[in-house]
Formats: C-alpha cells, sequence, structure tokens
C-alpha cells in the first residue's frame, strides 16, 4: 500500500508539473514577452539621411567646439568644415547614417521636472547639436549632460523642450568624431580595386612615358616597346602596393600648397576603367615624405617616402618577364 501511495503521489506532481509548463507553452513554443525598441524618430534606414550636421564640444577642453557637416553626393560621403571639403571614408558615412536610425528611447521624461529643466538637464548649453535629414526633412537633437551613472544622454528632440529622452550616450559618443580625422586617407577608392584596363607611368626624373594595357587579364606593354610584360609583378606587386598606400599629411595650408602646385610634375601614375581615369602627379620628393596631386579631389598631400619610392621610380625592366628581361 505504501509503495502505491508514493506512485500515486509521483503521479501526482508529475501532472501539476505537465499542467504549469502546458500554461507556459503554446503549441510547443514558449511565449517570451518581446521589448520592442522606441526609436527616437521613428523606424527609418541609414540610406535615408544625406546630411549630418554635428556641433560638439571637446570633452576635455569645454570651451573647444567642433562644427563641421557630412554629406552625401552620388551615393559618395564628404566631411565639410572649414573651407576644406574633401572625401571620407564610405563605411564610416554610412556607419553614422546608420546610429542615428538606431537612436532608441531610453526613457521619456515629461511629468515632476525641475523647474529649471532646460539648465539642469544641460540643454540650455549642450553638449552637441546634431541635425539632419530623412528623406529631406530635417530633424535635430539636442544632447545635453550625461546622467549621474553616465550611461545615457539627457536630450531634446526638434527644439521641443516640453519634453526630455534619455539616450544612450554610446550612441552618441560614437557621432561625435573630430573632422580631420574622418578624411578618407586611402588614394584609391573602391572602384580602384578591379576593372584597370591600361596604366600610364612616368617614373620619377625621366621623360620616358610608359603605356601598359590589360587584355583578358594578361598585360602588354604599347610604349616605349611592344611585348608581354610581368602581369602578376603588375597585379600583385604595383597595382597591389598602389592600392594600399595612405596619406600621411594633408597640405591644406594656401601658401604651402601654392608652393607645391608650382612644380612641374617629376612624374605621374594614371590609372583607367571603362568610365574614368585617376591621376596622381608627384609634385616633390623628401628624405620622409613624396608630396603628390590627386586632380580628381583637387588635393595635394604627403605619403610615406620609404613604402612608396619604388612605385615612382622603377625602370621599364622592373615590368617585364624574367624571360624578356
Amino acid at each position: 500500500m505504501k509503495g502505491k501511495r508514493v506512485l500515486v503521489i509521483s503521479l501526482t506532481v508529475i501532472f501539476l508539473l505537465l499542467l504549469l509548463l502546458f500554461l507556459v507553452l503554446d503549441k510547443g513554443e514558449v511565449k517570451f514577452r518581446k521589448n520592442e525598441k522606441e526609436f527616437l524618430f521613428g523606424n527609418f534606414s541609414g540610406t535615408n539621411v544625406s546630411f549630418i550636421k554635428i556641433f560638439f564640444r571637446d570633452y576635455y577642453e569645454r570651451d573647444k567646439v567642433f562644427d563641421y557637416t557630412t554629406f552625401k553626393s552620388n551615393d559618395c560621403w564628404y566631411v565639410s568644415y572649414s573651407n576644406i571639403v574633401d572625401r571620407i571614408d564610405q563605411k564610416l558615412g554610412n556607419f553614422m547614417a546608420n546610429i542615428l536610425s538606431d537612436i532608441e528611447k531610453i526613457d521619456t521624461l515629461t511629468n515632476e521636472l525641475p523647474s529649471d529643466a532646460i539648465d539642469t538637464f544641460g540643454i540650455s548649453k549642450p553638449n552637441a547639436i546634431i541635425t539632419f535629414d530623412i528623406d529631406k526633412k530635417t530633424n535635430k537633437i539636442i544632447v545635453g549632460n550625461l546622467t549621474p551613472t553616465k550611461d545615457y544622454y539627457y536630450s531634446v528632440v526638434n527644439d521641443n523642450t516640453n519634453t526630455f529622452y534619455l539616450i544612450y550616450a554610446y550612441k552618441i559618443d560614437n557621432l561625435l568624431k573630430y573632422p580631420y580625422e574622418m578624411r578618407d586617407k586611402n588614394i584609391l577608392t573602391k572602384e580602384w580595386t578591379t576593372n584597370i584596363i591600361s596604366i600610364e607611368y612616368r617614373p620619377l626624373n625621366s621623360d620616358q612615358e610608359f603605356l601598359f594595357t590589360n587584355r583578358n587579364r594578361n598585360w602588354y606593354s604599347i610604349k616605349p616597346s611592344e611585348k608581354e610584360i610581368d602581369s602578376i609583378y603588375i597585379e600583385n606587386s604595383f597595382l597591389k602596393d598602389l592600392r594600399s598606400i595612405n596619406i600621411s599629411v594633408f597640405v591644406d595650408d594656401k601658401k604651402a600648397r601654392s608652393e607645391l602646385l608650382k612644380n612641374t610634375p617629376k612624374g605621374y601614375i594614371k590609372l583607367h576603367n571603362f568610365t574614368n581615369t585617376f591621376v596622381l602627379q608627384v609634385l616633390k620628393v623628401e628624405n620622409t615624405n613624396i608630396y603628390c596631386y590627386d586632380p580628381q579631389r583637387d588635393l595635394v598631400f604627403g605619403i610615406d617616402y620609404e613604402s612608396s619610392y619604388y612605385l615612382f621610380s622603377s625602370p621599364f625592366e622592373k615590368f617585364l618577364k624574367v624571360t624578356n628581361k
């Protein structure tokens, strides 16, 4: 009898557990409460953003401010500040636009606000003002003080100081970049990673000009003489290294730029694809930098001498196949 009683109790416990499980499960699926994100400007995509204007105070030097605009033109992102307009890394531009589409309302503050809420929350002297468009409609975030935990910023939207929002600090901080650090230091854009059909080249301090053409992924010389050249060297050394060059210094000073542009180019590299031409002219060679001009960007800049000098000084023999040397 005792054994039967234990069995009945065990079966009862199992039944109750199954009943409890049934209440939690529905057709084999666990019901979770889903917390939907509530975005500051509703649902939109970063692709709907065509400009971002940013004003912010330096985190360490509070009296130092930055004011600049990034904008998209022909699917390319640019930065404009201090009379400088230059290309930025396209991934960075898209990243910033996508952040704007992902800013959430963590909390909404409307009741029992301090009488001087604009001052208390730092809106009267904001840390940042971010203005941008969604499908050509302009929006604004005024970013005030950090909360005591430093996880969130107090903010208002479109100058409405009757409602304050808490938003993630790290997302805003990822938008506040120094404009001079945003400039694209790559010489070549993604366009020039493939489909180069010809190269014009004049080495440093030489009157000899080379013309190479790509025929079905095999490279041939047209000038100074017609012959097949080393395609592996062209693709895996010359072009690969050219694509990897980074700008080490931008020459933005008007006087320094003007002086460099007075120089007759000492050499050049021209790349051609089916629709465009890229030109890189060498203006001056120093011990640490080679100063170049990119007419496409209308930009004068320096690149590292040690890593790039050979690209501008290779003789014709360097491009020949081993059997032709």
